[in-house]
């Protein structure tokens, strides 16, 4: 057996290779330390280039290196001009869509492989929420399908509700990795993105099914809040297969 010479590959012998990070990367992580263990809130400013030159003892190639690292990381933004430089701000679930895109469209992976997956994150999801819920939290949900309901015939109410009832209830399960994944999932298949139209009928629809998750969750039952979000969202993906297969069986694609 051949065996492949080089970082990240195998020498001869059998021993896997680790790249040792750039110098570069180095400072942007140390810089993520620094904004973490000092709580910076997002807009904060960072110390100049020349501040940040001396601190790490770099050249200015390094650090500006460092700096577009971070920045493609959403970890923190260039303002340019007087009183500029490297400013914080917080990573998004979004953050992650064109990489997880990406990693999906080599894959080979389809919409619906995507909404199978949000069928089975969802579900467990409101089912930790089931117990973590503020009432004020649920008092919100209840609302949000009354908008839903009392707003039928406008589309961007609807969606603007659906995303928001979907968000609330992960950020309230207090799971951050299935918030995070979740959230990176939908905007990788949303329904608007992608061409889905939703007639006032299922409009309805939707809402009538976010009212049994509310009430479930009110119950402060994990297994009919689990049960409750599965029924919806395995309904949206056969909803969708109906009205639109070819969409469904579309690949991901890094540009919707």
């Amino acid at each position: 057996m051949s065996s492949t010479t080089g970082a990240g590959g195998l020498f001869p012998g059998g021993a896997w290779t680790t790249r040792a990070p750039k110098t570069s990367e180095r400072v942007a992580r140390e810089l993520v330390n620094h904004i973490i263990g000092h709580d910076l809130a997002e807009g904060a400013k960072l110390p100049n280039e020349k501040q940040l030159v001396e601190v790490f003892d770099v050249g200015r190639t390094t650090l500006r290196e460092a700096l577009r690292l971070l920045e493609t990381r959403g970890v923190i933004t260039i303002r340019s001009g007087p009183g500029g430089g490297p400013v914080v701000r917080r990573p998004r679930p979004d953050d992650l869509r064109e990489g997880l895109t990406l990693i999906l469209q080599f894959a080979g992976a389809s919409l619906t492989d995507v909404l199978e997956a949000r069928a089975t994150l969802e579900p467990r999801i409101a089912s930790l929420a089931a117990t973590r819920l503020t009432s004020n939290r649920i008092e919100e949900l209840a609302r949000s399908v009354e908008t839903m309901r009392d707003s039928c015939e406008d589309h961007d109410v609807f969606l603007d509700e659906n995303r928001r009832f979907h968000t609330t209830i992960a950020e309230a399960s207090g799971s951050s990795g299935l918030w995070v994944f979740n959230e990176t999932l939908k905007s990788i298949a949303d329904g608007a993105v992608v061409g889905v139209e939703y007639t006032p009928r299922r409009r309805l629809a939707v809402a009538e099914a976010h009212h049994k998750i509310v009430e479930a969750l009110r119950s402060r039952d994990p297994r009919s809040a689990e049960a409750a979000m599965r029924a919806h969202v395995e309904e949206a993906g056969a909803f969708w297969g109906r009205h639109y297969p070819e969409l469904s069986a579309r690949g991901v694609r890094w540009v919707q």
